[in-house]
C-alpha cells in the first residue's frame, strides 16, 4: 500500500507541473494537500483492511468467524479444567453434612482459581472425607491445577473443615485462537465430508471444544472398522469428552461401521536451541518470545502432524526479537509422527549463542 510520504510527494508534483509553482508547506494550499493527503491515506488503509476479511486466508476476528460460518464451523470456547474435589474433617460426626452443589473453593498460589462443585454431595455420618466433582469456574489452560493446591473454602459448608484435590484437575484449554479456527476453516475447503468419507469423522469430532484436532484410521481392525484419534491442546482430551463423542459417532455411523474413538498418543519432542537476540533486545525477553512461539507452534500441529524445524525457526525469527540461531543436531531432530500421535515440546531448551562450544 502507498505510504503517506508518497502520497503527498505525488500530490505537490502535481500541483506543481499543473499550477507552475511549488506549494508552500506552511501556506494554506500547503496544509490542504497534507490533510487530504492524510485523508487518502486513511481511505487506502481501510480499503486494504476491507481487502483482508473478505478472505479467509487473512480475515480476523468476527470477520473469521463469519467466513468459518459459512462452512458449519464456530470458534471454540475456553474450556474449564475438571477433577475430583475431596472435602474432610479431622473428626467424624455422628450425622451427616450435606455439601451443596455450587461449593466454591480456590487455589493457593499467586492465580487463586476459584473451581465449584458440580452436584450435590454428603458427608456421611461417622465419615471424615467424601469426594465431590468439580470444576474450575472459569475456562483456559491456567485453570489447569496441580495436586494438592486446591486447599482454600471460599463458601464452606457447615461442618466441613478442609479440602484439596488428590489429583490434579485438567482438561482446561484456551479459547480457539485466530490462527487455530484459520487453519481449521482452511481445512475444511480441502476435502468435503460427505457421511462416510474420513474427513466426516474428523471434522465432527474436532468441533468440540476440548479437541483440537483429530485424524482418522479406515479399517483399524478389518473392513468397517473405523479408528479416530483426538488430541487437545497439546494434552490429551478428558476422557468423558472422549465418550460423549463415541455415543454420538455410534448414533450417526454407517450401518455395518464400527467406530472407535481414542486418545492420541502424545510424544514428547526435546527442542535444544542457542539464540542471540536482536539489536537492543536482552536475551531474558527473547528467551520469553521463543517459548512462546514454541508453545504456538505446537498448539497449531494436529493428531498425525509431523515436527518441521525449518516452520518452527521462522517463526522464531518473525518474532523479530532474534538476529539468528540454531539448534542442537544432537538433540533436536525433525520428528516424523504416526497417524495416532500428537507431538508435545518437552523438554525446552534455550540457551545465549556462543555460551556452550
Amino acid at each position: 500500500m502507498e505510504s503517506y510520504d508518497a502520497i503527498l510527494e505525488r500530490m505537490n508534483n502535481t500541483f506543481s507541473e499543473l499550477a507552475g509553482f511549488h506549494a508552500d508547506d506552511a501556506s494554506d494550499l500547503g496544509i490542504r494537500l497534507k490533510v487530504l493527503a492524510g485523508e487518502i491515506y486513511s481511505l487506502l488503509h481501510g480499503a486494504e483492511w476491507l481487502k483482508n476479511q473478505m478472505f479467509p486466508q487473512t480475515a480476523q476476528q468476527e470477520y473469521l468467524e463469519m467466513h468459518a460460518a459459512q462452512r458449519g464451523i464456530s470458534r471454540k470456547d475456553a474450556v474449564p479444567s475438571a477433577g475430583m474435589l475431596t472435602f474432610g474433617r479431622s473428626v467424624p460426626l455422628p450425622y451427616e453434612v450435606p455439601i451443596p452443589k455450587g461449593t466454591v473453593c480456590a487455589a493457593s498460589g499467586e492465580s487463586c482459581f476459584r473451581f465449584v462443585t458440580e452436584e450435590d454431595a454428603v458427608l456421611a455420618a461417622g465419615e471424615r472425607i467424601v469426594q465431590v466433582a468439580a470444576a474450575a469456574q472459569e475456562g483456559g489452560r491456567v485453570s489447569n491445577a496441580a495436586a494438592g493446591t486446591i486447599t482454600f473454602l471460599l463458601t464452606p459448608p457447615a461442618g466441613i473443615e478442609t479440602v484439596t484435590n488428590p489429583q490434579a484437575f485438567s482438561g482446561g484449554a484456551d479459547a480457539e485462537t485466530d490462527e487455530e479456527l484459520r487453519k481449521r476453516l482452511l481445512k475444511s475447503y480441502e476435502v468435503v465430508p460427505n457421511g462416510t468419507n474420513a474427513e466426516f469423522y474428523r471434522s465432527y469430532v474436532v468441533q468440540y471444544d476440548g479437541i483440537q484436532s483429530a485424524s482418522v484410521l479406515p479399517r483399524a481392525d478389518g473392513i468397517g472398522t473405523v479408528t479416530v484419534y483426538a488430541a487437545g491442546k497439546g494434552a490429551a482430551p478428558p476422557k468423558d469428552l472422549l465418550v460423549q463423542i463415541q455415543a454420538e459417532l455410534n448414533r450417526l455411523r454407517e450401518i455395518n461401521v464400527a467406530v472407535t474413538v481414542q486418545a492420541a498418543e502424545l510424544v514428547a519432542v526435546p527442542l535444544s536451541l542457542y539464540i542471540e537476540p536482536a539489536q537492543g533486545c536482552t536475551f531474558s525477553a527473547a528467551t520469553e518470545q521463543v517459548l512462546q512461539e514454541i508453545q504456538r507452534y505446537f498448539d497449531l500441529l494436529s493428531v498425525g502432524e509431523s515436527v518441521i524445524l525449518v516452520h518452527l525457526g521462522k517463526r522464531i525469527l518473525d518474532t523479530g526479537m532474534v538476529r539468528n540461531y540454531r539448534f542442537d543436531g544432537g538433540l533436536t531432530k525433525d520428528k516424523k509422527m504416526d497417524i495416532s500421535q500428537l507431538a508435545v515440546a518437552d523438554p525446552v531448551y534455550v540457551q545465549l549463542m556462543g555460551s556452550v562450544v
